[in-house]
């Protein structure tokens, strides 16, 4: 062994323990990085050296770098990741339309109640013009409420739907980049420990994806990763990704996911769509707004517009004449939205009909029966019950919905943190270990350096002797 070879063995020990240092510093400095996974230079003994004695050590080599990373562990929080985004986008929402449905619900009782106690009124004195402008006064201030609901909640409905746009532009923005990560790993060597940043960045990446809608990975043995959607679209394979669009439908304006495949086909995969934050905007705008609670006051709006026109059309007014609706016909089928008093009755409050009598138009009949649907059972929207308490049953209803999903929300927010505490303890970086391996490595390169100092002195004796 020359004491040049001991100078080879305190050099490769010193980059060993320096790349060491290095690589611990780095996991200081990402102690409070989000998603980042521990790293770990892995030292090996170098090759043996030949001597005349056989074969002596070499020293220490650094064979390469790995990261503390639990493969089936980070597959199972971008599933809870899926969850958990779901809920929290329709809790949210949920919360406003409480909201909105707490304050003009309560409201709209009011309006309801005073409607009818104007009918009731008018019953009391039918020829009184003024009691008749009363009637029209609180049937306005009913269709304004009812409109000004539904505007409110369609208003929140166009906002998910763009929502449901942008949310389509960030993954395909993320599946880009995802592919774009494999492809530099792929030319940088995949799988040998030299891409930790990519695969860490990467993997950041994938659990944000995860978040916006149900996926599934698979990782190759190149180191890349392949992504489908639910149903099994590809989202990214090796280095190419495929886009997702938001396709218009034409007859509501609002849109559809939609998937592009490489001959630029697109397939509506809405309904493959099971999870994530895309699946809460499309639940919310579909089932709570466009078919929950604006249908639930389209129906109302349309019951109380046929039971009114259907006694007022049989009554009489202060001219005689019968036939008279006293609200508008709607043919949009938006009864919420459009409901508003007949262009006759807006003319001229003797157009009310409160007689059922063509030879008594001083009669009260027709007042009385319209007065009386507030506290008639009626059948709307498949159940019997009155005005008030279907308005009440709303209320009801999106408490016990708002309440359900933050009850869920906060659930899965706890599994999350579970699992999220299992990841910390496999890939996470404890201040307390790292800084005892920064000892640990700076003693050795000390040592190491002092190998250098031995063979410098080795060699002054050797020059002296020979001197």
């Amino acid at each position: 062994m020359s004491i040049a070879s001991i100078l080879d063995i305190a050099k490769t020990a010193m980059f060993a323990h320096q790349t060491s240092i290095h690589v611990t510093s780095n996991n200081i400095a990402n102690v409070n990085t989000k998603g980042y996974a521990r790293q770990e230079a892995i030292l090996e003994e170098a090759p043996s050296v030949l001597t005349d004695l056989g074969r002596m050590g070499g020293g220490v080599t650094v064979a390469g770098f790995r990261r503390f990373y639990d493969r089936f562990l980070e597959a199972t929080i971008a599933q809870r990741n899926t969850d958990l985004e779901e809920q929290k986008t329709m809790s949210a929402y949920l919360e406003r339309i409480e909201t909105i449905v707490n304050e003009d619900n309560s409201q709209l009782a009011t309006r309801i109640t005073e409607f009818f106690n104007g009918w009731q009124e008018l019953s009391n004195d039918p020829l009184n013009l003024v009691k008749r402008t009363n009637v029209v006064t609180k049937a306005e201030g009913l269709c304004q409420t009812i409109g000004n609901m539904y505007n409110e909640l369609n208003t929140m409905r166009l906002e998910v739907d763009s929502n449901i746009e942008k949310e389509i532009s960030e993954i395909n923005g993320l599946t880009s980049s995802i592919a774009d990560l494999n492809r530099l790993i792929y030319e940088n060597g995949g799988g040998n420990g030299e891409t930790l940043d990519y695969e860490t960045k990467r993997t950041q990446l994938i659990k944000e994806l995860s978040g916006k809608l149900n996926i599934v990975t698979f990782a190759d043995e190149d180191g890349g990763v392949s992504i489908l959607t639910g149903t099994g679209q590809p989202l990214v394979s090796r280095a190419a990704s495929w886009n997702l669009e938001a396709i218009e439908d034409p007859s509501t304006g609002l849109h559809n996911i939609g998937w592009t495949d490489a001959s630029g086909s697109v397939v509506n995969i809405t309904t493959g769509i099971t999870g994530g934050t895309l699946k809460g905007l499309v639940d919310t705008r579909d089932e709570y707004l466009g078919n929950g609670f604006m249908e639930d006051l389209n129906r109302l709006a349309r019951t109380l517009i046929t039971e009114v026109n259907t006694i007022h059309e049989s009554g009489y007014n202060m001219n005689g004449t019968t036939g008279v609706s006293f609200f508008e016909e709607v043919t949009s089928g938006c009864y919420a939205r459009d409901i508003a008093l007949s262009s006759e009755i807006k003319a001229d409050v003797r157009y009310i009909a409160a007689a059922s009598s063509s030879s008594d138009t001083s009669g009260n009949e027709a007042a009385l029966d319209i007065a009386s649907l507030l506290d008639e059972n009626l059948t709307i929207n498949g159940q019997t019950t009155t005005f008030t308490n279907y308005v009440s049953s709303m209320m009801s209803n999106i408490g016990e919905l708002t309440r359900n999903s933050k009850n869920l929300c906060e659930s899965q927010q706890y599994a999350m943190n579970a699992i999220e505490k299992q990841r910390e303890s496999v890939s996470g970086v404890s201040i307390d270990e790292e800084m005892s391996n920064l000892v640990k490595f700076q003693t050795a390169y000390q040592a190491s350096a002092r190998l250098v100092t031995v063979a410098d002195e080795l060699f002054q004796t050797l020059f002296e002797a020979f001197k």
